[in-house]
Order: structure tokens, then sequence, then C-alpha cells
């Protein structure tokens, strides 16, 4: 784990690095909202602190983009004020990310990273949308159903075009494509994502760069994709294709992590397969 830094987008605007996942603060007029918490309370501990100096009135807000661990076992920090997120978020962490909290303490390495985490589920749930205002910076909660993850949802501030997108954009490496992804559904959703115009765009992983950043994640699925199905229709079977598709996909266009490539070859497999 790199160290905690912070990047000031724009006014009101920030973006925390040096964790798992990248993490935002929106503050404005003494009131502040955080994106993301991160894997765990030693991660979430200067996010905490950062996001403190910015309040003068009212708690800290949460916001969850989705309920994955690295996203959401820093939300212990943050529970004297609201914590915000889709209503699957909430159903996730009270079932899934319990399991992996108690398996994430069987590993030395990974109880170190969430330091005594607890579970501190969203106590605000919204079903489609729901849009905050912090300060005057209107905060847009977009939720677009399973694609990374069993439920993503995004911040866009519309005045400023900016999208806290979450794990729907890896900017420059390999996703993740867990067994309830939809990468089909993912696809989607990038461009709807796209449609927004967003000026900036935050990955959940990655580097912040041009939001056209959305489209070469999609078109990269894309590709994937319709590599996948050439080779179901050919007779390949899974772990002849995860081979040869990650090999032509480290030349056409190479991203960081690649180790994930054969698993996530695989994961495309099998959903198209069913």
């Amino acid at each position: 784990m790199s160290e905690f830094t912070l990047q000031e987008l724009l006014p009101g605007v920030q973006v925390a690095f040096g964790g798992v996942c990248n993490r935002g603060i929106i503050s404005d007029q003494g009131q502040v909202l955080v994106v993301d918490s991160g894997i765990g309370l030693p991660e979430a501990s200067p996010l905490r602190d950062a996001a403190q100096t910015h309040l003068k009135n009212g708690p800290v807000m949460l916001f969850n983009t989705h309920p994955h661990p690295d996203h959401v076992l820093g939300n212990g920090l943050f529970t004297d004020g609201l914590i915000v997120g889709q209503k699957n978020v909430r159903e996730e962490m009270l079932t899934t990310v319990v399991q992996a909290l108690a398996a994430f303490s069987q590993d030395p390495q990974r109880a170190a990273m969430v330091g005594g985490a607890t579970i501190a589920p969203p106590t605000l749930t919204f079903e489609d949308r729901l849009t905050i205002f912090v300060g005057d910076i209107e905060v847009q909660l977009l939720h677009f159903g399973s694609a990374h993850s069993a439920s993503d949802s995004v911040a866009w501030l519309p005045q400023t075009r900016t999208l806290f997108a979450g794990d729907l954009l890896f900017n420059g490496i390999v996703p993740v494509l867990p067994p309830v992804s939809n990468v089909s559904h993912w696809i989607e959703v990038l461009e709807q994502l796209e449609a927004l115009d967003a000026q900036h765009v935050i990955p959940g992983h990655g580097p912040i760069q041009a939001p056209d950043a959305l489209a070469r994640l999609r078109q990269w699925l894309i590709e994937v994709r319709s590599r996948v199905s050439a080779a179901i229709e050919q007779g390949w079977d899974g772990d002849s294709s995860a081979e040869r598709i990650t090999a032509e996909m480290h030349t056409l266009e190479p991203r960081g992590n690649e180790s994930r490539l054969p698993g996530l070859v695989q994961q495309v497999y099998t959903q198209l397969s069913k």
C-alpha cells in the first residue's frame, strides 16, 4: 500500500490515492461527502482526517459505490454520519462482505490491511437514484445494476461534469470480473456513462486520465467478449481460450495487472456459455 495522497481535481473535489482503490472527498460550505472508505481502518483513517479538515456543519457523509471489501471495510470510521448506498449494497454487506471479512481475518497480510474493521452497512439506501447537496454542489447518485459487482453506482456532479465511476472504470489496467459480474451489461453501462459527457472521470482503480478512458475500457471489453464468443463457436474450451486470448489481448492492447487476464477470459467464457 502506497502513501496516502490527495489531488485537488477542482474546487470542492479531491481524489484520494494510496489505497487499494481510489476514493474521493466532495466538500463545500463546511459540508463533506466521502466517496468510498477503503479496504480497512488503516486506509480509512487518513481519509477521515482529511475530510474532517473541511467539516464545519454536520457530520461527514459517506457514499459506497458498490459492496466490494476494498471499498467498504473502512466504513466503521464514518458511522457518526450517514452512510449512503444502493439498497443491494447494504444487503451484500450483511451477507457476502461478512463472509469476506471473516476470511480476511485468517490471512495475516489481509488482517493487517483491514485493521480491526467491522461491518458498517449503509444507513440510508436508495433504489435507482438519489440527489444529495454538499453545500451548493449537487451530487447525483446513480445506480446501474450488476456490471462489475452485484450493485454498481456512481457519483455524478452535473455542475462540473465530474464522475466518480467506482469500479465501473479500471483505467489502464485489467479489470476484475467476479462471478456476480455481467460483462455484457458492463459494456452497456459504460456506454451510458459516456453519454453523460463528463469532463472529469475518477476511476475506481488506475490513474486519472481523459474521459475517453470509459470508451477505451468499453472497446477493450467488447474485444474480449468478441474473441471469447468466436472461441466458443470454434469449440475451444475455457482453458485453451484463456491462454490464446490472453496472448492476443497482450499484443493488441497491453494493460497493467495482466495476471488477471486469464481469469477474466475464463469468466467471460462462463457467462457466454450459459
